[in-house]
Parts: structure tokens; sequence; C-alpha cells
């Protein structure tokens, strides 16, 4: 269901609230009183069978009693009552309940009721619950929770399936003068989960970022794919708490933080760094680098975060020599400055503000930590209103360079009126200087590793010429004869067909007997209850896999994939020690990841696989010993998989009356560079046709994310044409985007002018009719430039509807109902011929 009638959800105008209560204590006060102070302007109703009046305010005995439906309703009821309710409300046309009472024994009873509503009305209402603590939309004064603070508005959005973190979350963004968009508390998600939130966020104005507190997932796919979406357009941040001490429960965790790190998401270990690390990235000064210059009144605060800087990771900021020189005059000092500066004690505003902007002139200089160490012999707000009117000024001239500027005033009392001057000129502040090192640097590493996920890979090495077939019949064998684990001559093959190191039981003895020990690696394949396969990789011996040595990855993976999720874990530290005697370690280990990820992709049926040990030695893999367990999954690897792998099933060969053979496949990420290369060879006019608009360039970012596909989301096919004994060239490609509802996939071809008139758009534009039916999209339509005769022609001769866009002149807009969806296509396996 996705984002269906979320938007009443964050943007109602009625609201009822059922339960209504003056009772001290109870959820229906607590509800009443949020929700009547709020001064949320919609209408609101209050429903209590008893009274006639609640706190004040007239109240309704039943819902029949109501002048209208209500968008929102509210239940605060009993919970013996609340399947009854729920059958009401939706019989009654509300569009989204949520329910507050807390739920323990109740919730599939909860989830069978609202099914039952939905399979009689398809676009019933949506459900939020049981268990919620409710939502919260600042810039509509509405609150409906049981926080205990309402957060003024601003631009970052909470979601938490606890609501015992909102009001701790809350409490520190009020203090720092950081607000909310949207604030939801899920409960037992019945219904609408993080998922659905995240892809409504996703693209909503007021939100520029989000903020995720969770326990436990119950649609990985779904939560990735949607994570995915909207890490793309703006910062996702999780806290995730569950770890316990068990191995369990810490192999567990290990699998999380490849799961976050796979869709781009940074994982906070606390609250407390979630909102400050929020509060940074969405400040409007770009992120370039880690060095940052520390300037404050007092010698001991700077070396803490100077400590802290460099065991993080980042680096101080050098003054070069026109700094030095101008510091030394500004401060009157015959030592040469150095960062950390102490400014001294009884540095005022003057002192502050001169200093400040001559540091700000340094080229070399990514972000600047102002510290105020408190004492009697100035004035904290004071020196705090120097550095934000230097910054003031600083902004009026755009050349000037604009790095990021921190502060922190430690303190309570003496503090106070500075976080205030800092909160109302929108300047990150931080309790300590540990805290604000950690928030520039995150900030940093948030922009450094999106440009990692955004890097093309390149091709491995005939990982996509395996013979498939055969290795599939080695499984089909197995499980015929009843056995789930194959003999070593079975491994050996099955392992030597994806190019993997094959178990030599003696090779130890070949081991070198001087110098240091060769890297000795375990890699086991392990099913997950919620992520399906995942690949584990750490250190060989008892205990080690699972534990918080070794990396977890998520198939599919490519060697991009495979180095971020090596580089971010204990196990990077181990592989680069090894590769000082062995250069090529790391990308062997990287090699072997994207391998066995592709063995699992290709086959469902292997449940298990461990190789372990791994030596990493003299240039070489070698394993010890194999084990691979098949079992009868029952379903598709695309549909196990947490992350849906390559559609080799759309791949097909395709001969053309002119002798040419054509190759159609779903674009891979490795095309980002193959993008670029043909869009050289369209002319001004055939971009304009595609685009609508004049685009001079492709560059990398635009190639990469028209490359980079989520499979349950997107398709693109690429065409390749070759002659005879020729390569194969790319010469076009078609693709359909759709919205997560399933209601409309929006099409778009681009063939070069060497692929025209041969029947290529025809065929292309059938496949993803039919791709688009399979997936079960309502309809399928392409906005086309009035002038674009070809496509126009093509489309009404396949029963399109077409006619002017009303949101655009000068733009047709056609449109296909599409059936109820298909078989999902399989294309021939003999190549055929397209017909003159």
């Amino acid at each position: 269901m996705a984002t269906r009638h979320l938007q009443y959800l964050f943007e109602p105008s009625s609201v009822a609230l059922i339960g209504a209560s003056e009772r001290p204590g109870s959820i229906g006060a607590a509800l009443a009183r949020k929700l009547l102070a709020g001064g949320f302007q919609g209408e609101m109703f209050l429903v209590n069978r008893r009274h006639r009046r609640v706190q004040g305010q007239p109240a309704f005995q039943k819902l029949s009693e109501l002048p209208r439906v209500p968008e929102l309703a509210i239940l605060a009821t009993p919970a013996t009552t609340l399947v009854r309710q729920v059958a009401r409300l939706g019989r009654s046309g509300v569009k989204v309940i949520v329910i507050a009472t807390p739920v323990k024994r109740l919730p599939d009873t909860v989830r069978r009721a609202w099914e039952t509503i939905n399979q009689r009305h398809p676009h019933g209402p949506r459900l939020l619950g049981p268990g919620s603590f409710g939502a919260i939309v600042p810039h509509l004064g509405l609150d409906v929770s049981l926080g205990a603070v309402s957060p003024p508005p601003g631009p970052l959005a909470l979601i938490t399936s606890s609501g015992a973190v909102l009001t701790p979350v809350l409490e520190w963004a009020a203090r720092h003068g950081v607000g909310f968009s949207r604030v939801v508390a899920l409960g037992e998600a019945v219904d609408i989960d993080c998922g659905d939130l995240l892809d409504w966020l996703a693209d909503d104005p007021k939100t520029h970022a989000i903020l995720l507190y969770l326990e436990a997932l119950t649609d990985a796919r779904k939560f990735l794919s949607a994570a995915r979406a909207a890490a793309r357009g703006k910062p996702v941040l999780a806290v995730r708490a569950g770890r316990s001490g068990e191995p369990d429960s810490q192999q567990i965790d290990t699998i999380y933080d490849a799961a976050f790190r796979r869709v781009g998401i940074p994982r906070l270990p606390s609250l407390r760094e979630l909102c400050s690390t929020a509060a940074a990235l969405t400040h409007p000064t770009p992120a370039t680098g880690d060095r940052l210059a520390i300037v404050g009144n007092g010698r001991g605060l700077g070396r803490l975060a100077a400590a802290a800087l460099l065991a993080e990771g980042g680096r101080l900021a050098r003054f070069d020599a026109e700094t030095q020189a101008a510091l030394r005059k500004l401060l009157k000092s015959d030592e040469v400055p150095d960062n950390p500066l102490d400014l001294g004690a009884d540095a005022g505003p003057p002192r502050f503000a001169a200093v400040l902007k001559q540091v700000l002139r340094m080229p070399a200089l990514d972000g600047v930590l102002v510290l105020h160490a408190p004492n009697a012999r100035v004035v904290a707000e004071d020196n705090a209103a120097a550095v934000v009117a230097t910054l003031v000024d600083r902004s009026r001239d755009p050349m000037d360079p604009q790095p990021l500027v921190l502060a922190c005033w430690p303190g309570a009392d003496s503090a106070r009126a500075a976080r205030r001057c800092f909160q109302e000129a929108r300047l990150p502040h931080f309790d300590t200087p540990e805290e604000a090192v950690r928030a520039f640097l995150r900030r940093w590493r948030y922009v450094r590793d999106r440009a990692a996920l955004m890097e093309t890979p390149t091709e491995v090495p005939g990982l996509f010429d395996v013979d498939i077939v055969k290795a599939r019949d080695i499984v089909r064998n197995l499980q015929a004869e009843g056995r789930d684990r194959p003999n070593a001559a079975e491994v050996t093959t099955l392992l030597g067909l994806y190019g993997l190191p094959v178990p030599q039981p003696n090779a130890t003895l070949t081991l070198p007997v001087a110098g240091p020990a060769p890297l000795a690696l375990a890699l086991r394949v392990i099913t997950d209850p919620l992520f399906g396969p995942v690949l584990l990789l750490g250190p060989s011996g008892p205990g080690a896999i699972g534990s918080g040595d070794c990396v977890a990855a998520l198939p599919p993976l490519d060697r991009v994939l495979a180095r971020e999720a090596i580089a971010r874990s204990p196990i990077h530290r181990l592989l680069q020690n090894a590769a000082v005697a062995d250069p090529g370690v790391l990308d062997r280990a990287i090699l072997t990841l994207v391998r066995v990820a592709r063995l699992i992709v290709d086959l469902e049926d292997v449940v298990e696989l461990a190789l372990e040990p791994l030596w990493l030695v003299a240039g070489t893999l070698t394993a010890g010993a194999a084990r691979i367990r098949v079992a009868t999954v029952g379903e598709p690897a695309r549909q196990r998989l947490a992350i849906r792998p390559y559609p080799r099933e759309l791949e097909e060969t395709l001969a053309l009356p002119d002798g040419s053979t054509v190759l159609i496949r779903p674009v891979r990420s490795e095309d980002a560079p193959v993008f670029q290369s043909c869009f050289q060879r369209l002319s001004p006019e055939e971009i304009r046709m595609r685009f609508m608009y004049v685009l001079k360039e492709l560059t990398h970012e635009h190639a990469v994310r028209l490359t980079h596909l989520d499979y349950d989301r997107d398709l693109a096919l690429m065409v390749l044409r070759g002659f005879g004994d020729q390569q194969p060239v790319p010469c076009g490609v078609a693709r359909i985007s759709g919205d997560v509802d399933r209601e409309r996939a929006e099409f778009a071809i681009v063939l070069l002018r060497t692929a025209t008139g041969i029947g290529l758009g025809s065929l292309l534009l059938r496949r993803l009719i039919q791709c688009a039916r399979a997936w079960g999209f309502r309809e399928l339509c392409g906005r086309i430039l009035r002038e674009n005769e070809t496509m126009l022609k093509l489309c009404r001769a396949m029963d399109f509807t077409v006619r002017p866009c009303p949101d655009e002149s000068g733009v047709m807009l056609a449109t296909l109902a599409l059936d109820a969806p298909d078989k999902p296509f399989a294309p021939p396996k003999k190549t055929v011929r397209i017909l003159p």
C-alpha cells in the first residue's frame, strides 16, 4: 500500500479523537489535552460515549453523530473495543486510523479486522498502531501524541518504533533550537510501517532529513527499497537498539549494520548523536573535508577537541604563513600561533570576532570549532553574539569561502543565553567539544560515503559468463537423490564454475614455515529469517564469525559494494596489514565476496556455504575446506533476497533482417560510462526530444542515477547491436519508473540514429508494456513533445490515449490502461527474427 492515504495522516483537514476523556492518567485525557493545546486549525471532534463535554469542549457520544466523516481518527478506547471500532471507522470512510491503545495480545485480531475491511474496500483506511504514541505535525499545530514535548516546526522528520524515545529526542531538539516537520511513533505497525513513511517523506518538501529509531524490521526488502530511494534525496540517519551480549544478537546487529550501509544510512550509537549529527547535516554549508580549526578561550577545551578530532581520524587544519602573521599581530604574541588556538581567558567579543574572521580566510580549511570556557572575566553571551555577527557579515559576500562554523559553549546557566543566541542564528552548537567534533566528521563522512556508493564498479571478469545450467543441474541432482550436501567432486565443480578457490585439505603442508603467518579468514553464507541470504567474512577460528570482528554483506554485490562493506569493518585493518607483504590481498577478498554473492543469487536452493579456512597468501586464495548445503526453497532468488538482484530472465537475443544481432538486457551499475559515451553521440535535437530540455552534458552523478537501479522499482533495458563476429555496441535504452503504490509507471525510450527505422522502438515499447503488467501497474504513461510525431504515432498504434498534458504546454501525455497482471515476462530461449 506504500503511501496511499498518508497525506491524511500528515495533512488532515479534520480529526476525531474517539475515547476522549478527563480521567487523570488516561490515554484519552492526555491525547485530548495535546490536541486542544496544539492550535490545529482544522475541524476537531471529541467522542465520549458518556459525556457531552470533555475538557471544556463539546463532545459526541457516537460516531454516527459526527457532522461529517473525519479524515484522521485517533482511537483511545479500551483494547476490547478496538476490533469493533476499527470495523466501524473502516465502513464510515475514514482515511487513517491511529490506535493509541497499547495492545499486548490483540495485534493479530486487529490485523485480521483491518485486512477484512480492505478486502471489502480496496481503497479503505490505513492503520497506524496498535500501541502507537501518535503523530505530530508542528507546522499545522497538530499534536495527537503521548509525548511530553510539542516541538517547533523545522526540517527534521522522526520515525520511531518506540514511543519511549519521543520525549528525550524532542527535548534535546527543543533545547538546541531544532524543529521537526513530522513525528510518528509506529507501535505494532500492523499496516503503516517504516518503509511506507520513508516513501512519503522522501518527497516531502518540508522534510530535509529523516531520523529513525528502530528495534526490528518486519519487511526487509520493503524497508531497504524505501530507504535507498529516500537516502538518495536527503540524509536518513538511524539508531537501532536491541543488541545484547549473546553471539546471535551480535550477528543480527552486524547484519543490520550491513543493511543500513548498503542503502546509504549512517548508523549512530545514541539518540543524542542522532540529533546532533542531523543538526549538522541539515546546515546549508557544503561539507568539503575533515580539516578543522579549533579556536577558543581555554587551552584545556582546545586540547580535548583536538584529541577527539585525531582519535576519530580527522585532521587539524594548518595555519599558513599569512594567517600566522595576522594572528600574531591580533594576539600581540611572539609565539607562533598553532591549532588549536588559545585566545586567552580574557578574550572578549573584539578578539573572538577578529580572530574568527582571519581564520575563515584560510584556503585549506573545512570547518571551524569555536569554544568558550565560562569564567568571571567575560560574558558568554557577548562572545556568542560576536561570533554570530562575524558570520552574518561574512555571509553578505558570496565570493568568500564559507566553511562550516560550529560552537561549543559548555555550562548550564552560564551558557543558556549564548545557546539562545546560536539557536536564533541557526548556528550548530553543542554541549561538549567531543560531540561537536563527531558531528563535524560524521557530516563529512556522510558526503564521502555517498560519493563512494555513486562510484561505477568495474566488471568482474567472467562473472556474467558462468554456466548456470551446469551449476543448477548439480543442485537438482542432489535434490533428486535426496541429498542436502554435495560430495567433494561436486563441491569442486560448483565452486570452480564461479571462479572460487576449491578445497585443498592438504594446503597447510605448503604454507610458509618462516616469516609472519598468512591471514586466515572464514567466509560463510547463512540464511537470516528477515534479510534472507547473508555473507559473513571474518577471521578464521571458533566464534569469530558472528562476532564484532566480522563483516556482513547482502547479495547481490559488485566490486564497489564489496569494498565498502569491508572498508567499514574491523577486518579491514587485518587485510591492510596483510597487504604490506601481499598488495593484492584486499582485491582478492573483494572478488571472492562478489563471486560468492553471484553463486547465491543464481542458485536459490543453496542455503549454506562456508569456505574455512580461507588463506590469502603468495598471490592466491587457498581454501582449506568448503561446505555447502542445499534445500528446496521453492521461491526464486529475486523473492528471497532482501535486495532484488539483476533480472537475468529479461535478457534476450534477436536477429534483424539486415543480418545484425541485437541483445536486449537490463541495465547494470557498470553501464554508467556507456551512458555517458552514448549521450555524446546524440544531437542537441535528440537530447531535447528525450529530456525535453537542453542538456549539454550527462554528468557522472546523473549517469549513476540512471544505472544504479532498484530492480524492485525501476527497470531500464539496454539495446546492444552487432554484425557478425563484431562486439555488440550500445544503441538505445528503454525504461519504466513507477510510483510505489503501483498505480502508474512512466516510460521513456531513446535510440541512437543508427538504430532507428528497424522496428526497435515498437519492440522496446511492447517489452515495457509486458514488464509493467507483470509488476502490477494499473497504467503506463509517457510525456512526449508535441513535435515528436514518430513516438506519438507509435503510441497511437499501440492503443495509447494521447492528449495534451495539463501541466506542461507543448507536451502530450500518452496513457495506456493495463489489464490484470500477466505472467512474468520471459523472453524466448532461442534467437528469433524481427519481421521487416
